[in-house]
């Protein structure tokens, strides 16, 4: 009888043993520790610009024109339990959208992708860099994030085939008509965003779409270096003029310099104030270098006086009618070093 009842003994003590093994086994299984976490959705975004417009160089603002789109593959909504799209909840980062067209919304294509195309209209905001004016090249851009899922949910991915209509044209700038330069970037928000009781930060992707935009270089060149060509030439005049004409070479130096002044404030009209000196203005100075030298030699040759002199004040207006030009040319490379 004991040798029947020894195993009925070890089944009733293993029991327990085994059901507490599976259950241990079980919560282990469902536990956060091991639960899979979910990877991101990946959504394809891209932008077809049709227009560009109101451009303030001195604000950097600029208003767009746009077609905006997104496709993923998987869920329509996301993780999340809402009807709408998930990528739908995007927001312009540099600006504010005016108007937001919903053109196409389709689920379940082929493949299993999914697909919104928004027309935006929209203004903007980028800074602007003026130190080589006039012949500054600037970045337009276009900056698209999603409002609520960050990249543990959502992750964008640049499409290739975003645009910039050949019809698109702004006034006084060249703009290509290349594929768009497009980039995503992770941006870092190292704030709570004042919500009691949490301690964390967030990334977030970010598409970017730039539109890069250049003066024309002929026209900045026959516009800011003929006018000073011009005042050089008359300011070299004045040394073909004897020095013992002393009243007109002077009113041909001040008239020179007071035009030059003319052109510098004609020339930066269109341009705010900075707390740095732009290529225009360096150019500007070192033509008022060349004049004043050109108006101190007219006085200091006039105050030489005899006949012994007369020989060596001839060869010292001589040699600075060489030398003028030779100090513009000077100045103007260590301008466009600087």
């Amino acid at each position: 009888m004991r040798t029947a009842e020894t195993p009925m003994r070890s089944l009733k003590i293993a029991a327990p043993l085994v059901a507490a093994l599976l259950l241990v086994s079980f919560l282990g299984l469902v536990s956060p520790a091991h639960a899979q976490t979910q990877p991101p959705t990946e959504v394809t975004i891209g932008a077809y610009v049709i227009n560009i417009s109101d451009f303030n160089v001195g604000q950097g603002t600029f208003s767009a024109d746009f077609y905006l789109w997104f496709s993923w593959q998987g869920n329509w909504t996301g993780s999340s339990s809402s009807a709408a799209p998930l990528p739908s909840d995007f927001e312009l980062m540099n600006g504010f959208v005016n108007k937001a067209t919903l053109i196409q919304s389709n689920q379940n294509l082929s493949g299993g992708y999914n697909y919104l195309i928004y027309r935006i209209q929209a203004s903007m905001t980028d800074p602007v860099n003026l130190q080589d004016y006039p012949f500054d090249h600037h970045d337009l851009t276009i900056e698209i994030e999603d409002q609520d899922h960050d990249v543990t949910s959502l992750v964008y991915l640049p499409d290739q085939e975003s645009r910039i209509d050949q019809l698109v044209a702004l006034q006084g700038w060249q703009l290509p008509t290349s594929p768009a330069d497009v980039y995503v970037v992770n941006h870092f928000y190292n704030t709570t965003f004042g919500e009691p009781g949490q301690n964390y930060t967030e990334t977030y992707s970010r598409f970017i779409l730039s539109i890069p935009i250049e003066r024309p270089v002929l026209s900045s060149v026959v516009e800011t270096f003929v006018p000073i060509i011009l005042i050089l030439i008359v300011a070299m005049i004045s040394f073909l003029i004897k020095p013992t004409e002393f009243g007109s070479r002077l009113g041909l130096n001040v008239t020179t310099l007071l035009t030059a002044v003319a052109f510098q404030i004609n020339l930066t009209a269109g341009i705010p104030q900075f707390g740095f000196l732009t290529l225009a203005d360096r150019l500007m100075i070192s033509l008022y270098i060349v004049l004043v030298y050109s108006l101190l030699m007219t006085v200091s040759l006039a105050t030489i006086k005899g006949e012994r002199s007369a020989r060596a004040v001839r060869r010292l207006n001589e040699a600075s009618a060489i030398m003028v030009p030779l100090l513009m040319v000077g100045l103007l490379v260590l301008d466009f070093l600087l």
